[in-house]
């Protein structure tokens, strides 16, 4: 039997026409659980799922569409291949509500729980560090994750260090191996900030982000932890645990290492302006100094002459004291002068006064000398020497 050889949009076509040709798929409706859902422009794309199988949907205009992430529908629509990607997509005309997923309906029972338990206060959750020198992230140490948070973190700083902590990310033992690296950097003294990161993908594919042992493990870390899990749409109970929360895993570098060539710059402008305002004050000081020195050999020179006139004025008035006093001075010497001259016994002696002498004693009363006894007396021009023959005593003293 000989083998059809088809090219790829032949034997796409073909399937295309299979599906196309089967009329109930043009119009039917399909139960299941929405995950991985997103907007883009104005497109609503999402998957349905249940426990065997997955189904890729689209609605175009995705206006009036009240679904989320967890929500079990009913959609309405047809089956499409497209041909050129080679994928089968379930157009939605519409969909209803038919439920809560089970393992949406958990997530919300856990968070409630944990939530009780105060894990997830605003006012325990620690500041993020601005200027971090080792960041430790916990995350698959292959495919886009690391790529980005080291492209992103290598951009803006090249010497803050990198610590990676190889772990599964989704599977059985993502959850112990995402925990003993949220442990290992606890471990360290060395580490400023944890970044725990994934991509997007299903609610089943972020469920070891969604235990209660991730949440208590980034609950009890003493380093502060960035939740990078997911799309922007997508929360996990790790993003509610964590200190902060971000929407991707480039976001994440953004925030935990600092840009270090901005700040360079903003160090070389700050020194820039800090030189010229320092040269400007210096300067202002200079001339204040200046002003200042100005002023005080200004009033210096007042004060000097001031005090200059004040010392001629005061030596003045000293001059004119002691004159005064010494007038007053010649005068009470010239007035003692005169009453000295007066009391001169050689001015009296000229009036006709004598002194009389007894050898040295002077004599005062005849009652101090005897008849025959040697006398000297001495008059205003000079001395006589006698003998008393005679001497009588008045009755009358004076």
């Amino acid at each position: 039997m000989k083998t059809l050889t088809l090219s790829v949009v032949q034997f796409n076509t073909f399937v295309k026409n299979i599906f196309d040709a089967e009329e109930f798929l043009h119009d039917i409706s399909i139960f299941g659980e929405v995950t991985n859902f997103k907007i883009s422009g104005a497109n609503a794309y999402f998957d349905l799922k249940d426990e065997g199988a997955l189904l890729s949907c689209v609605k175009f205009g995705a206006d009036g569409l009240n679904i989320k992430n967890g929500d079990r529908v009913t959609v309405f629509g047809k089956v499409n291949f497209y041909v050129k990607s080679g994928r089968l997509n379930f157009i939605v005309a519409r969909a209803a509500a038919a439920g809560m997923g089970d393992l949406y309906q958990k997530f919300l029972e856990l968070k409630e729980k944990l939530e009780k338990q105060g894990l997830f206060k605003e006012e325990i959750k620690k500041s993020i560090p601005k200027f971090a020198k080792k960041v430790g992230v916990v995350t698959s140490e292959t495919g886009a994750v690391i790529r980005d948070i080291i492209h992103v973190a290598r951009r803006k700083n090249p010497y803050t260090d990198i610590i990676v902590f190889p772990s599964k990310v989704q599977g059985i033992g993502a959850e112990d191996e995402l925990c003993k690296g949220i442990e290992y950097f606890n471990s360290r003294n060395d580490i400023d900030t944890i970044i725990v990161a994934r991509g997007g993908g299903s609610i089943e594919d972020l469920a070891p982000f969604n235990t209660e042992k991730i949440v208590k493990s980034i609950y009890s870390s003493n380093i502060p932890v960035i939740s990078a899990v997911g799309h922007e749409t997508d929360f996990t109970l790790s993003d509610f645990a964590s200190d902060l929360r971000v929407p991707t895993p480039s976001v994440a570098a953004e925030v935990a290492f600092f840009d270090y060539f901005e700040q360079l710059n903003f160090i070389g402008q700050l020194a820039e302006t800090n030189y010229y305002f320092v040269s400007k004050l210096l300067k202002q000081n200079q001339n204040n100094l200046f002003n200042f020195q100005s002023q005080v050999i200004d009033k210096t020179k007042l004060k000097l002459g001031e005090s200059k006139s004040k010392l001629f004025s005061l030596v003045k008035d000293i001059e004119n004291l002691a004159d005064k006093n010494i007038k007053a001075c010649e005068n009470k010497i010239n007035a003692s002068i005169a009453v000295i001259d007066k009391l001169n016994p050689l001015k009296i002696l000229k009036n006709g006064y004598a002194v009389i002498q007894q050898g040295n004693k002077r004599l005062n009363s005849v009652n101090n000398v005897d008849v025959g006894e040697n006398i000297l007396i001495k008059l205003c021009d000079g001395e006589i020497s006698a003998t008393v023959t005679n001497k009588s005593l008045k009755e009358n003293n004076l």
